[in-house]
């Protein structure tokens, strides 16, 4: 059982700096050369980027629980 949940703690993890680095930061990031810097004037935040936020922070709860649940299994 702990192997499994170290696997997915291992892919929850690369998943998070993947979806990290395709946030824009001042410079518009890695989002904005696939397509999500299109209407960003007008708006304060696109789409795509809220999309994305909310992906990242489910990634981010799926690490921290696989973390606890490491910890209390090791």
């Amino acid at each position: 059982m702990t192997y499994v949940i170290a696997f997915f703690h291992t892919i929850f993890c690369i998943a998070l700096v993947g979806l990290i680095l395709l946030h824009s930061g001042k410079g518009g990031g890695l989002s904005s050369s696939l397509g999500g810097g299109i209407g960003g004037t007008f708006s304060g935040t696109t789409i795509m980027e809220k999309n994305l936020t909310r992906l990242t922070l489910v990634v981010v709860a799926l690490f921290a629980l696989t973390n606890v649940t490491l910890y209390f299994l090791g």
